[in-house]
């Protein structure tokens, strides 16, 4: 009886992460350090950073279940290329085609959520 319940609870083991593995497959960026904005513009993301949604089509989601100062460091080190610019209108921060108005980490319970906003 229990070689059947070790059976059992291995078999499911493997389902959850056989589905677990496909569902970070699906995602669109879990295994890629790129995202795609809404004009096709480049815009680097931490690695393992799962995509949650887009917003108002300027502004995107992840989850990573990285350190903050981890991914802090790698944002920080991609955005020193990036010039602070400034008008009446808006502020942020540009490199060529791509402006980024803020890329924020936010250190949730277990997860962190890092807000693009370009």
């Amino acid at each position: 009886m229990k070689k059947y319940i070790i059976s059992i609870i291995t078999l499911i083991l493997i389902v959850i992460l056989v589905l677990g593995l496909f569902v970070l497959m699906k995602n669109k960026t879990f295994f890629k350090d790129k995202y795609i904005g809404i004009n096709n513009q480049e815009i680097f993301i931490p690695k393992y950073s799962y995509f949650k949604d887009e917003c108002c089509m300027t502004a995107a989601t992840f989850y990573s279940l990285r350190s903050k100062k981890v991914l802090e460091k790698e944002i920080n080190k991609y955005m020193e290329d990036f010039k602070y610019f400034e008008n009446d209108n808006t502020y942020g921060y540009q490199k060529d085609k791509l402006f980024i108005q803020k890329y924020e980490v936010i250190d949730e319970l277990i997860y962190r959520k890092i807000v693009i906003v370009y």
